[in-house]
């Protein structure tokens, strides 16, 4: 318990402290009429190795970590998976790491490097996130979903890289990268559409809040029962693009394939609250960043994911796997919206906002610690540095 609280605060407070280092250093070279930092910055590459190396270094820390390791030192000893469908990408990257037999630390800290890589880099002209966004990583549910689900996950934080390509109507790299990404994880291929957002005036006048907020509760109650997803019986297509046949009939309940029922407990009520707090402040931060020409986009797209996500809560796990595709936008939202009360002195918003944001690991822990389960269990930090491997 005390080496969880350990990793997840320090980390976190390392990521925030080199986030608000580099946005610092950045808006006084600007005023000095000097440019922007470049990407490879020392604060940036400093905060990715760091967060390699605790995800490198954990053991069974996620829920499939023990999944991929594995089939990594299967991988070693054979020269094949004993899982056949894993995505020709990550399959053959696998295969070289195995290939020179490099220590699983590294394969599992070239996967996270990517992770956190591709965000930042999605973010690398809005350094004054950076430091929000990676207490977020830390001290909201993250990096835990980041561990267990690592090739998708990968996929996902590409995905914020991609908005800009989106906004500039860009299809053709957006496209080539979209088919690239769907060789580490096929659901990669579901954002193919999204696409379509380059159509839709998202910089238009903003809707009324109450508007907003109402649909969002729609979703929400059509979500507590949702008898309706009787009436959705093929959805065997929806697994192979996905990438998630391997998981079997979701009817099957040895698969988690049975319909479940969520309790309103602390992490879903604070998200559901900080969602209700970017919909209301929405506004206010297009006004406060009336120069940002992405805000927009990453609204809209953590919209669809806060109507999604509420409707298919009662559904299964499996479902709501590409979803993360828009939750993950929950964090940049977020990150603004920090921002915006910290600057406008809104303290009292923002201490609000961040116990919402980042007490997640303090929840997770205690669960894991007190009401130990297949799913509580994984977000303590373990460490093979700690553990005896028989």
């Amino acid at each position: 318990m005390f080496l969880s609280l350990l990793v997840y605060s320090l980390t976190g407070s390392i990521l925030f402290i080199l986030g608000w280092h580099v946005n610092k250093r950045e808006q006084q070279l600007e005023q000095h009429g000097e440019e922007k930092l470049p990407f490879f910055c020392w604060e940036i590459m400093l905060s990715l190795f760091i967060f390699a190396v605790v995800a490198g270094a954990r053991y069974h820390t996620g829920f499939d970590h023990a999944m991929y390791l594995e089939q990594y030192e299967h991988l070693q000893k054979t020269g094949e998976f004993s899982r056949q469908n894993f995505e020709f990408g990550f399959e053959w990257i696998s295969k070289i790491f195995a290939f020179f037999h490099i220590h699983y630390f590294f394969y599992f800290a070239f996967w996270a490097l990517l992770q956190i890589g591709f965000l930042y880099f999605g973010l690398r002209n809005h350094k004054h996130l950076l430091c929000w966004v990676g207490l977020g990583i830390m001290c909201g549910s993250y990096f835990l979903g980041w561990m267990n689900s690592v090739r998708q996950s990968v996929v996902v934080c590409l995905f914020v890289a991609l908005v800009s390509l989106i906004k500039e109507r860009k299809f053709l790299p957006y496209f080539i990268i979209i088919i690239a990404a769907a060789f580490i994880h096929k659901s990669a291929l579901l954002m193919l559409p999204v696409f379509l957002l380059t159509f839709v005036n998202v910089d238009a006048k903003v809707p009324n809040q109450w508007l907003l907020l109402t649909v969002v509760a729609a979703f929400v109650l059509l979500g507590m029962k949702p008898f309706w997803i009787n009436y959705f019986n093929d959805y065997q297509w929806f697994l192979n693009l996905t990438g998630y046949e391997n998981y079997g009939n979701l009817d099957d309940p040895n698969v988690g394939g049975q319909l479940r029922t969520l309790n309103w407990g602390p992490s879903r009520v604070s998200i559901l609250l900080a969602n209700v707090l970017i919909i209301w402040y929405y506004g206010n931060l297009k006004a406060f960043f009336k120069n940002d020409k992405l805000l927009p986009f990453f609204f809209w797209l953590a919209f669809i994911g806060m109507c999604l996500s509420n409707l298919l809560m009662n559904t299964t796990h499996y479902i709501l796997r590409p979803i993360e595709y828009f939750t993950i936008f929950y964090l940049v939202m977020g990150s603004y919206l920090m921002v915006y009360f910290v600057k406008n002195k809104k303290y009292r918003l923002a201490i609000l906002l961040s116990f919402l944001l980042y007490s997640h690991f303090l929840v997770n822990i205690y669960k894991a610690v007190y009401m130990p389960s297949v799913t509580n269990s994984p977000f303590l930090y373990h460490t093979f540095l700690l553990t005896t491997i028989k």
